[in-house]
């Protein structure tokens, strides 16, 4: 069994819990996550970590039998779909029950969760292809893509995981050059998260698998620098200097490449800065004596099931915001049990699994 390596895990974490509090729009407690402070955001933590996760988990597999290997991740990717179909269906059945108790329309006029009511046999079948998705619920999608793709990536990284970092940052290009994305439908549009570019940033993490996450190396001194003053210069200018320059953001997003469905490229050099800071200057050591890291890395363990209980919790809150109750003393405590709610489902999996190891 392969050994876990708690940093990710606790990573891992922190992006499960930024995501349940920035999916419920308007929470107080959204103005402190990390979007707040720089060009990206949990979103690339997500894809990044899964990245190395993959890279880890079926390596060896893909080394010894790249068949083996390449049916675990087809396998994988077909849970996930089925675990995406389940929420989806999950959270259709929360928005349409409190429209039809509350009366409030515009639950469903808002994310596309209007159209398999008002056209089921297309809005169905949207569903089941992945080409519509609703607002909050469409990173697993980009994930079931991304592990079909996962094969082809295996097959280059461990002949030269350059090569297939340059193949991957090509097609990157080449989809923000073309424009190319995934349509949506029976709505018009496209996904939200670019699958043509995002899989840049999934590569990427793969990337760091291949070259050994576990080997410890001394910064670059000039590289940390830039790397630190990238940064510092992005949480000033998202921050509109911390609200002592209101406007900046405005007027710096306009000369910027930042756009998330294309994963402009601002926001590449923004999480791998952030990640290069936090990796050599030894930050995720120090957090191992605050008491929340263990609970952290316990959810980031069990990202799954976490996210799925996260999503739809997310989802309970949007709607007792928007027909009861919005006020800053709801967004804390609401968020505060459902977190208290989510680490003791991941305690009670770990549990679970330890006994069942045990046994066994």
């Amino acid at each position: 069994m392969r050994e876990r390596i708690d940093e990710i895990d606790f990573w891992r974490g922190i992006a499960l819990v930024t995501i349940f509090i920035n999916h419920i729009p308007g929470n107080i407690l959204g103005n402190i996550t990390p979007r707040n402070f720089g060009f990206s955001d949990s979103a690339e933590a997500f894809v990044f970590l899964s990245g190395v996760s993959v890279s880890l988990a079926y390596g060896n597999r893909f080394q010894s039998a790249a068949l083996f290997g390449a049916a675990s991740l087809v396998k994988r990717a077909l849970r996930l779909y089925g675990v995406h179909l389940v929420l989806t269906i999950a959270a259709l059945a929360l928005f349409g029950l409190a429209s039809a108790i509350t009366g409030q329309d515009s639950l469903l006029a808002e994310h596309g969760r209007g159209t398999p009511f008002a056209d089921p046999l297309r809005g169905v079948l949207g569903i089941l292809t992945l080409t519509h998705q609703i607002g909050y619920f469409n990173i697993l999608p980009l994930y079931v893509v991304l592990l079909f793709a996962a094969p082809a990536l295996f097959v280059l990284g461990l002949q030269n995981r350059w090569k297939m970092l340059a193949v991957s940052a090509a097609s990157y290009a080449f989809a923000r050059w073309s424009g190319i994305n995934a349509p949506s439908w029976p709505d018009e549009g496209f996904w939200y998260f670019n699958p043509f570019a995002w899989q840049l940033m999934f590569a990427l993490g793969m990337f760091c698998g291949f070259g050994g996450i576990r080997r410890r190396f001394t910064a670059e001194p000039v590289t940390y620098r830039l790397a630190h003053s990238f940064t510092l210069g992005a949480a000033l200018i998202v921050s509109n200097c911390f609200g002592f320059v209101p406007g900046l953001v405005d007027a710096a997003g306009e000369y910027l490449d930042w756009d998330k469905t294309q994963l402009g490229t601002v926001r590449i050099l923004d999480f791998m800065a952030l990640a290069y800071v936090i990796y050599c200057s030894g930050f995720t050591q120090r957090l191992r004596s605050v008491s929340l890291y263990p609970a952290t890395s316990l959810m980031g363990r069990h990202a799954l099931p976490v996210y799925c209980l996260g999503s739809v919790l997310s989802a309970v809150g949007q709607i007792i915001r928007e027909t009861y109750t919005a006020s800053p003393l709801f967004d804390v405590v609401f968020v505060a049990v459902s977190l208290k709610g989510l680490h003791a489902v991941a305690a009670l999996i770990d549990r679970r699994k330890a006994a069942q190891f045990a046994v066994a």
